[in-house]
């Protein structure tokens, strides 16, 4: 699961939830440290319990809201707006491939005549997007 917020500075940011709790706050030593004056050092948890995500307020002054519901405790859901002073929260769902499926991706590109080194510049290219990109002639790399 991603945390996604646009923090006080207006800055998109985006936080990956796992198998450790991260503690939401203004404190640096906070698993994700948000600087608003709103947000208590230690403001809120979020854990993975017997399969789904869990908030708790840490006893924050000014509360957790989840979908505009002040909450002490509350199991997160794929879409839950989630307020910790004045940020919001986005829980989306984060949808990867796998290895297996990329393995077979790239087993079917060759298949269909696409060679190595088409396939690596178009890693590169997409692994880069505002990098400016040089025509090359014949594949050659860019030059410097």
């Amino acid at each position: 699961m991603i945390l996604r917020f646009t923090d006080g500075e207006g800055r998109h940011m985006a936080a990956t939830l796992g198998s450790e709790p991260i503690v939401i706050g203004r404190s640096s030593d906070a698993d994700l440290a948000v600087a608003e004056t709103k947000i208590s050092r230690h403001h809120a948890e979020i854990r993975l319990w017997d399969g789904d995500y869990v908030i708790r307020d840490l006893k924050s002054r000014n509360g957790v809201f989840v979908n505009d519901q002040r909450v002490d405790i509350a199991v997160l859901k794929v879409g839950d707006q989630i307020r910790i002073g004045n940020i919001v929260f986005h829980l989306e769902n984060r949808v990867e491939k796998g290895a297996g499926t990329i393995l077979k991706e790239v087993s079917r590109e060759l298949e269909n005549g696409k060679g190595y080194t088409t396939m690596l510049r178009e890693i590169v290219q997409s692994s880069v997007p505002h990098a400016k990109q040089e025509k090359s002639d014949a594949g050659a790399p860019p030059k410097n």
